[in-house]
């Protein structure tokens, strides 16, 4: 019964090896598994328990049994451990990353987004700081809640800051139709704001409605909008005021 019990206590000692292998093999990418004592102190003493066996030494080798098991069970702490640690790395350079892009001018969420973006701030600074604590699980919580939070935001959107007056076929051009694109005001009701702008190169900058095709017009931003480039028929940009639905333009 006494060698039945040891050779239990061996074959489990080797199932445990055998698994410990397994997880370290597939959770360390490029790390060989000679760097994991654990696991290779599980090794010999598995090694041992069988030889110990062998020569009928059943105390030394139920011994060298159960060490070889609680090394194994230390060896695949370790691995999950390093496997912890490696989410977490990743889940925070990931949110770094998003930060540093929502903090930069493309986007100036702390402008247009304060509360996501004041969020998303003390959000990373805590998952740094759980970093520095190895709460490796807790790292990646708060880093996740970092992209959570910035992952609605959007580039600041791009007005186009000129317009070429356009020679058309049935309708004039004119700056009521120019007010009306999507992209420059959306509202014929702001012509004003385009001659106001334009008046001194006019040809009668008296009379708002004489402008002439290939008249290049500013397009002055109303509400600090981005505004840069040429209008282009057809292309999609913005819609003044609705910025958050984009649609081509075109004139009707």
């Amino acid at each position: 019964m006494r060698k039945i019990v040891v050779l239990i206590a061996v074959a489990c000692a080797a199932v445990f090896a055998l698994v410990g292998q397994s997880l370290t093999g597939q959770a360390l990418t490029g790390q060989s598994l000679t760097t994991n004592e654990y696991y290779l102190r599980s090794l010999e003493l598995e090694r041992l328990a069988s030889q110990a066996f062998e020569y009928g030494d059943y105390d030394a080798a139920a011994d060298y049994a159960a060490q070889a098991q609680e090394y194994a069970e230390m060896s695949d702490l370790y691995v999950a451990t390093r496997l912890l640690k490696e989410a977490a790395t990743d889940r925070l350079a990931q949110a770094q990353t998003r930060y540093v892009w929502a903090a930069s001018e493309e986007v100036a969420a702390a402008l247009r987004y304060p509360d996501q973006f004041t969020a998303a701030t003390l959000a990373l600074e805590e998952a740094k700081l759980e970093f520095s604590y190895e709460s490796f699980q807790k790292t990646i919580d708060q880093a996740s809640r970092v992209l959570e939070l910035l992952a609605a935001l959007t580039p600041v959107p791009v007005f186009p800051a000129y317009y070429v007056v356009q020679r058309q076929s049935s309708l004039t051009d004119c700056l009521w139709r120019i007010a009306a694109l999507p992209s420059v005001y959306n509202d014929p009701l702001r012509w004003p704001e385009l001659y106001r702008a334009n008046r001194a190169i006019m040809p009668q900058p008296g009379n708002p409605d004489l402008i002439l095709p290939g008249m290049i017009l500013r397009i002055p931003a109303l509400r600090g909008e981005k505004r840069e480039g040429t209008w282009r028929d057809g292309e999609t940009y913005p819609v003044f005021g609705q910025t958050e639905t984009p649609a081509p333009n075109t004139q009707q």
